[in-house]
């Protein structure tokens, strides 16, 4: 194995011990007792949905933060950027990957699967739901340390564009021809 192979494998190998705690645990807010099934998975998967609006928050502040960096030459910033997509775009990769194989089988939810499927109970599903929760909870917690906004600057969503009035009909050229459909009065 060449020296590059080893490299990329020891980079992956920490990745994936600093951020795969032993077993993640669903959020506080969601509770699994008391609830129907159905309710505490849409309870997940909302939670789910918020971290990764709140992952593409923390990215975006942390692509506004090194643009804003005037102390780095902007071919320098350029890069670093790129760099920084491509990072999430591996994360992600690694994360889906992660949460949907090996995931699912923690927790106990591998004694409900029949040959690799779900077999009864919510077990697999939560698993991966959590799991997906955890890894951006992770991921956000990193990258807002690393990657703080300026003194005195705060990075804000932008608002989202207007929506575009459709435009009015075009008024038919021509006579209009009404036609009566049997079966109508």
């Amino acid at each position: 194995m060449g020296c590059r192979n080893r490299l990329i494998l020891l980079s992956f190998s920490l990745i994936v011990m600093a951020c795969a705690p032993a077993l993640a645990q669903a959020p506080t807010s969601c509770k699994r007792e008391g609830s129907t099934p159905r309710d505490y998975l849409d309870c997940l998967g909302n939670a789910q949905k918020d971290g990764e609006k709140e992952l593409e928050r923390t990215m975006a502040g942390a692509l506004a933060a090194i643009r804003a960096d005037e102390a780095i030459p902007q071919m320098q910033r350029n890069r670093w950027t790129n760099l920084m997509e491509e990072s999430q775009s591996r994360f992600v990769y690694w994360r889906n990957f992660e949460c949907q194989s090996i995931a699912p089988y923690e927790g106990g939810a591998a004694k409900q699967m029949v040959g690799g499927r779900l077999g009864s109970g919510i077990g697999a599903l939560e698993q991966r739901l959590v799991c997906l929760i955890d890894r951006n909870q992770a991921r956000i917690a990193d990258i807002s340390r690393r990657y703080p906004p300026p003194n005195g600057w705060t990075y804000t969503e932008p608002a989202p564009p207007e929506p575009a009035q459709a435009p009015e009909p075009p008024a038919p050229a021509g006579p209009v021809r009404i036609i009566e459909m049997p079966g109508q009065p």
